[in-house]
């Protein structure tokens, strides 16, 4: 099968399929009679038929009627870094960066996606959460000074810095701009506040000693966080970037912790209390309960308990009260809009990646396959699946701590973008993990009462009340323990707090300067730029050409299909080469004169291929690669081709041929089709495909003596929306 590359694939488009708009949800707070308010001239609404999304857009922030913006590129953005102290300089530092002004979120929205008729509300960014607006909702309204939440990002884990000593910075992230900017390094991203001292758990939550440095620890953090006590609650009135004042509230809205920070964090009484959660009271003996809900704590709930335990007439009925809901006392409790119980979230990480499966389900499948001596047939087969972008290959899975995620929760859970109805979908795949659990349980005696395991409950109210879980994960801040490495073995190895702390805001006025620096090049770049173009575009009529959605790369010398076909005996793809291509030419170009023109090929060993993702409409590239020698093996790599329904096929060749009337790219791929075949396992949504250009695809051996093949549709979250695992 030959494929031309000047086909382009289905796209959502700007006009009919990519659009968004925006329009106010609720109407403005009554203002007094004396004040005259002055409303937009409405836009028209989109038609039924279009897929938009439209931001209902908090009334605060004073837009009343629908307006509509449209997109089909990644949205971007950057800016700038300096390392501050926690307390008001370093807020105020970023909202009066006039870079950074346009950049600012000073008001939630609530976004919802118009398709097929229906309307579901998207999560995606901190302010499309339902927290926000809940906290949005409590501030004063006056629309000649804006009163607004600045949401905080708290991070803390622990990383070690040499084999003997293990460090615990502590990071906030500015919540109130893009997670680009918040989540990156060097441009207004984290900000380094301190180091948390080693305070080991004691196991044991009635330990004396234990609740002591439980105590320590959030007298630590109600230091390091003293500046926001007052600033929470009375607000600091700024003029911003944009020369307009506001009033802002920070307060920290998320906390990113693993379990045993987060029990010091939430002040609650580790994992062996009989209420373990920091969030809920779950008993520990309904850890397993993944689709029950159960009691939320919050800071009212958890001050009232705590007041009747001092109030209490003796010590045993005082630690009594706190036992049975697993309490100590928290710092947060005096952050205005810092709900610790709220703000502890969801941890792919720790959770998932590193926990659920990695800790628990993965290890229980090396020992059953160790009772049926097939561990090592294991090894075999997994070594045997083809290499893919981001996909960690290992040649010997089963003799090492594996972190994989488990199928379609943890896709769903990693969407950047997520709707009501794919929550709705997670929904009914956490009943079917429920009851694949109790299976598990029954035939190999496995316990799934433990934390990570009851933190899906949590998840969907995370997503609904904080975003998309990227705006969480732990992950994002393991990157500064590399920095937090080097910068110990930058000091004398005593007292090193204060050094690193140092170094840290040395390197960080290092960056800002050369950022500012670049910034000023790149404007007068882009300014010579620009006039050189308008010079162009005055002697130049002619339209530019549009680019299309791949590049050819990794180009081998130019050939003949005569060449070909004697450089490859024996090898099917190249036999009758020229006959077929000329069939092929003719039929693209019924009135072109091929049998004169010198047929001069370029192969070409990879593509770039650019494709609109399913998940959040950013444009993503896939490379696709048929090289006979690829670190030293072949790899002809499979794709997923644009026919109805979509069918598969592998690459053999890519080549460009220069014709008459211009360059033509070409592919021959060879088409699968289909299995009948059934696997002794037959999961849900299984393809299966044996022998007989949207994007590239992985494709795993079935590990039998036919040519077939799984299509691993859990590669990314694009190829898990794309082969209807959300429908």
């Amino acid at each position: 099968m030959a494929a031309h590359l000047g086909e382009q694939p289905d796209t959502v488009s700007v006009e009919s399929e990519g659009s968004v708009s925006v329009e106010s949800e609720d109407s403005m707070d009554e203002t007094d009679s004396d004040q005259t308010t002055h409303k937009a001239a409405p836009q028209p609404y989109p038609p039924a038929s279009t897929t938009f999304i439209e931001l209902r857009h908090h009334p605060h922030s004073g837009i009343l009627e629908p307006e509509f913006i449209f997109w089909d590129l990644p949205y971007d953005t950057t800016g700038f870094a300096r390392n501050f102290e926690i307390h008001g300089s370093w807020i105020r530092d970023l909202v009066t960066d006039p870079s950074l002004s346009s950049s600012l979120i000073l008001y939630p929205v609530k976004k919802f996606l118009h398709a097929n008729g229906g309307i579901t509300q998207i999560f995606d960014e901190i302010n499309t959460g339902q927290t926000w607006w809940d906290i949005q909702e409590q501030l004063p309204y006056y629309p000649y000074l804006p009163h607004c939440f600045l949401p905080l990002h708290l991070w803390l884990d622990k990383g070690k810095v040499s084999s003997t000593v293990t460090m615990h910075p502590i990071l906030l992230r500015p919540g109130f701009l893009p997670r680009a900017i918040q989540n990156g390094s060097g441009n207004r991203g984290a900000v380094l506040i301190g180091y948390m001292p080693r305070i080991v758990d004691p196991g044991d939550p009635d330990d004396p000693f234990g609740r002591f440095k439980r105590d320590i620890y959030h007298k630590i953090l109600q230091k390091m966080l003293r500046s926001l006590e007052h600033i929470s609650q009375e607000g600091e009135a700024v003029k911003c970037g944009d020369e307009i004042h506001h009033v802002f509230f920070p307060g920290i809205a998320i906390q990113s912790l693993d379990m045993e920070e987060a029990a010091c964090a939430c002040g609650t009484r580790a994992a062996l209390a009989d209420y373990p959660c920091t969030r809920c009271l779950v008993h520990k003996h309904q850890l397993h309960l993944v689709t029950k809900s159960f009691t939320l704590q919050t800071t009212k709930t958890m001050q009232s308990v705590y007041k009747q335990a001092i109030n209490a007439h003796t010590k045993a009925a005082s630690e009594d009260i706190l036992k049975k809901n697993g309490l100590h006392k928290n710092t947060f409790w005096f952050i205005a809009n810092s709900d610790p119980y709220i703000a502890h979230s969801y941890d792919l990480l720790h959770n998932d990646d590193s926990g659920k499966f990695g800790k628990h389900l993965f290890p229980l499948t090396i020992e059953v396959l160790e009772d049926l001596a097939k561990k090592g047939k294991y090894s075999q087969n997994m070594n045997m699946v083809p290499s893919w972008p981001n996909l960690n290959h290992f040649q010997s899975i089963t003799t090492m701590e594996f972190s994989d995620a488990y199928a379609c929760i943890r896709l769903i859970a990693g969407f950047h973008m997520i709707s009501e109805l794919q929550l709705n979908k997670l929904q009914e795949y956490l009943q079917e993990y429920k009851d694949y659990c109790k299976e598990v349980q029954e035939l190999y005696g496995k316990v799934f009462n433990f934390s990570k395991q009851h933190a899906l409950v949590h998840l969907t109210y995370d997503i609904i009340h904080k975003g998309s879980t990227i705006n969480y994960d732990t992950l994002v801040g393991e990157g500064f323990q590399q920095e937090v490495k080097q910068a110990y073995h930058l000091t004398k190895f005593k007292k090193v707090e204060e050094q690193m702390t140092r170094i840290d805001e040395n390197q960080e006025a290092i960056a800002h300067i050369g950022m500012a620096i670049d910034a000023y090049e790149k404007e007068l770049k882009d300014r010579n730029a620009e006039a050189e173009e308008e010079k162009k575009a005055q002697h130049n009529t002619q339209a530019a050409q549009p680019q299309g959605h791949w590049k050819l790369g990794s180009p081998e010398k130019h050939t003949t299909g005569t060449k070909l076909k004697e450089s490859n005996k024996g090898n099917m793809v190249f036999q009758n080469f020229h006959k077929n291509l000329l069939g092929f030419l003719r039929h693209i170009f019924p009135e072109g004169n091929l049998d004169s023109m010198p047929m001069k090929i370029t192969p070409y060993k990879c593509i770039y291929i650019s494709y609109q993702s399913l998940e959040d409409w950013s444009i993503l590239q896939d490379i696709a690669r048929c090289n006979p020698s690829f670190h030293n093996k072949p790899c002809y790599d499979y794709i997923i081709i644009n026919t109805e329904p979509v069918s598969c096929g592998q690459l053999h060749f890519m080549f460009r041929c220069h014709l008459n009337t211009g360059p033509q790219d070409i592919a021959v791929i060879r088409r699968l089709k289909p299995s009948k075949w059934t696997p002794h396992t037959l999961w849900k949504n299984c393809h299966i495909y044996e022998e007989k250009d949207y994007g590239a695809c992985h494709m795993i051996p079935t590990f039998d003596t036919r040519p077939r093949f799984y299509l691993n549709d859990l590669i990314d979250s694009d190829m898990f929306l794309r082969f209807g695992n959300c429908n």
